[in-house]
């Protein structure tokens, strides 16, 4: 048994594929874990009220901004620095142009954000007056973690592209921890304000955290820089076309928060808290796969090994449907046992847990297309061709919001959940048909 154990043991180690993709698995899991125990300690402090749609929709926003920016960083960044690492040169002015850029670019936008929502939500919401009062409140209380987001991610980036998996898989339950402990201590004399002080509070010490692990590494040098180059220009233009992308699917959470306003109280904290449980096994499945596969094809492919992109994703992609295809049938059959062990307690209304356990499950059945897709996603990213996704990303948002539309006539809340489970299958399939079609050309080297 022991012989077999060290063989076992041995194999996996000598695949540093697989290897890592265990291990950033099982810390991404305990670190992203811990982060998803917020949303049921609000549930359990909070309940479901107006205070918590104010919150629950500007943490929409707020998720909606840090999609666009932070994570369109983390993974933009990797292929970059896997192409100026094999070419070793130095990534610390790289990596300082960008954090000076999407500083300050931060900084304006956001003024320019909370601006706009003043001026449009009024009219796109049935909020009550009180609420939105609270609203504009909460965006100004965590406008400082989107600069701070974005920062961390790019520290993410490098750290991942060095393959130091460990430090960013485990660094959100620094941030999870010191926003519950905020949460908790101020609770009571704060109210729901204590949940954005927490958040932007526990996002600062992460960013804290990274940079001073990549100053331990000696890495590079952290450091501001405004130098104009080519490559800086490069990214700039690979790094839009993503952002266009990632504002194109991050507006479709917030469409879908707004229609849910237009139904009864309640609604938009039902659909958070399903998507919460759905993203709970999305995040399990692709936190350490995603994270080492991005780093593992970026390195092979900028390091003359082009043609093996292709093998890479056609594997990658066989193992993923079936893990995906086992995890969604078990949710689905587990759904109303789970709903209840997560949300039965505390102040939550009870009336509530069928609907919630209706919308999850109607969110569970575009489990397997979102999964997939991100296999191609990373594809796209790893040849810096992040165009097409932009392309994906605005026809989903167009479909999704005219399936919400037919759908919640029909299926009330679940409606919403459901539409966005059959947009995830057209994403699917124009993804896969358009990287095919793109990566052909490795074979003739016009890639």
């Amino acid at each position: 048994m022991s012989n077999t154990f060290s063989y076992l043991w041995s194999k996996l180690r000598s695949r540093p594929l697989i290897w890592d993709t265990i291990t950033t698995t099982g810390w991404s899991t305990f670190g992203r874990g811990v982060g998803f125990l917020v949303p049921f300690f609000i549930a359990a402090w909070f309940g479901v009220t107006a205070e918590t749609d104010a919150f629950f929709f500007v943490y929409g926003l707020i998720l909606f901004m840090g999609g666009i920016f932070a994570t369109v960083i983390e993974s933009v960044i990797v292929p970059y620095i896997s192409e100026l690492r094999s070419k070793y040169e130095d990534i610390g002015i790289f990596v300082g142009n960008i954090m000076s850029v999407s500083g300050l670019g931060l900084l304006v936008l956001l003024g320019l954000f909370i601006f706009i929502c003043r001026l449009i939500l009024p009219f796109v919401t049935k909020f009550s007056p009180a609420s939105l009062r609270l609203i504009y409140i909460l965006l100004f209380e965590t406008a400082p973690l989107i600069i701070f987001l974005a920062w961390t991610s790019i520290l993410t980036g490098v750290l991942n592209t060095c393959k130091k998996f460990v430090f960013p898989a485990v660094s959100p339950a620094i941030r999870a921890i010191i926003c519950l402990g905020t949460i908790f201590t101020f609770r009571e004399k704060l109210g729901v304000h204590a949940v954005a002080f927490g958040y932007a509070l526990g996002e600062i010490i992460r960013f804290m955290l990274l940079a001073f692990i990549i100053w331990r590494l000696k890495i590079f040098k952290l450091r501001f820089f405004w130098r104009i180059s080519y490559k800086l220009l490069e990214f700039l233009k690979t790094y839009f076309y993503k952002i266009i992308s990632n504002m194109a699917i991050g507006f479709n959470p917030i469409v879908d928060k707004i229609m849910a306003s237009w139904l009864r109280a309640g609604s938009v904290s039902v659909l958070h808290y399903a998507d919460r449980l759905y993203m709970i096994p999305t995040i399990f499945i692709m936190s350490g796969l995603s994270v080492v596969i991005l780093s593992h094809w970026s390195s092979r492919f900028y390091n003359s090994q082009k043609k093996r992109l292709i093998q890479d994703v056609r594997k990658t992609e066989r193992i993923l449907i079936l893990i995906s295809l086992v995890i969604s049938i078990f949710l689905i059959i587990f759904n109303k046992n789970i709903v209840n062990i997560a949300f039965s307690r505390g102040v939550f209304n009870r009336a509530k847990l069928s609907e919630v356990s209706l919308v999850w499950v109607c969110y569970l059945l575009g489990f397997v297309p979102h999964a997939w897709e991100q296999i191609y996603i990373k594809g796209f990213i790893v040849i810096k061709n992040t165009k097409v996704l932009m392309k994906c990303a605005l026809y989903k948002n167009l479909l999704n919001i005219i399936f919400n539309l037919i759908l919640m006539k029909y299926f009330y809340i679940a409606g919403i959940a459901l539409s966005t489970s059959i947009v995830a299958v057209f994403s699917l399939f124009y993804l896969k048909v358009n990287f095919y079609k793109l990566t052909n050309k490795l074979g003739d080297g016009n890639l």
